[in-house]
């Protein structure tokens, strides 16, 4: 296991796990202690030896990708496990908006997939402000890599925008509305199974000429936070995809999650299948 600087260190400032607090470092089974003398915003990089957990049933659209030679690694790093960040109004303001999308991705996973719902989601979408990280409090940051070898940093960047249903239901996950491409601007529900069922929703920022995707959750999401995807030419001409995470409770359902499930180890999950599946685009036939 080593220890590298997060993009985010330069960004947010100094975050340290609160004392006692624990993060879920590989081997899983096992948790060690952090190093006084490691600097607050690093994340530890662990070389993932060991099989994806077990998750929910989900939407059936593509099989959940695990590594297949995409080199794909992550590290944690910040303050584990996410809190409830906020004033108490800002968090009964997001947990109201979790339960009532809630409600609704429950309506939608078992009455309604067609028009009608993504007309829906729009209007609701339209509604909610951006919830990103709140400065100066306790954050989690985990990076995530992965290589493309052989493939241009354009073409990567290009396949993820242009391909978001296949690459998301690779780790069983639907869009409302439904979206054929990411566009800058972008609006979305991420929509799971369950149980529960959950509509997370984000706002997609890109920047075409630095190849760089960043989404930002909306009011209700479980997590407040942000997640910058870089595409980078590895020199050898493939590609090397490297993802800043950095999040925080939204609301005390938060907490209740933790208590009755992992959604932390569901996260890293569903990357690992994103990552794995836009490599198992590029693979030769």
């Amino acid at each position: 296991m080593s220890r590298i600087d997060s993009l985010l260190s330069g960004v947010l400032p100094d975050l340290p796990a609160p004392e006692g607090v624990a993060l879920p470092l590989a081997p899983r089974s096992e948790v060690p202690s952090r190093t006084s003398a490691a600097p607050a915003n690093s994340v530890e990089v662990f070389r993932g030896t060991g099989a994806p957990a077990t998750t929910p049933a989900r939407a059936p659209q593509v099989a959940p990708r695990a590594r297949e030679g995409n080199g794909f690694d992550f590290g944690v790093g910040g303050a584990f496990p996410p809190k409830p960040t906020g004033s108490i109004q800002e968090q009964l303001k997001q947990g109201a908006r979790l339960l009532e999308q809630t409600q609704a991705a429950a309506f939608s996973v078992t009455l309604d997939k067609g028009a009608s719902m993504d007309a829906y989601a729009r209007k609701q979408l339209g509604h909610l402000d951006p919830s990103p990280p709140i400065a100066g409090a306790p954050t989690a940051l985990t990076d995530y890599t992965s290589t493309l070898p052989g493939v241009s940093a354009r073409d990567a960047f290009e396949a993820f925008v242009s391909n978001p249903e296949l690459l998301f239901g690779a780790a069983g996950i639907s869009l409302r509305p439904a979206a054929s491409a990411l566009t800058d601007g972008a609006r979305l529900f991420l929509e799971e199974q369950g149980p529960p069922p959950v509509w997370a929703p984000i706002t997609v920022k890109l920047n075409e000429t630095e190849r760089v995707v960043h989404i930002t959750t909306l009011d209700g999401h479980p997590l407040r936070g942000t997640n910058q995807f870089v595409f980078d030419d590895d020199g050898s001409g493939g590609t090397r995809i490297r993802q800043y995470s950095a999040f925080q409770g939204s609301s005390p359902a938060t907490s209740v999650g933790m208590a009755l499930m992992d959604p932390i180890e569901r996260q890293h999950d569903i990357w690992r299948s994103v990552h794995g599946q836009l490599h198992e685009m590029f693979k030769p036939r």
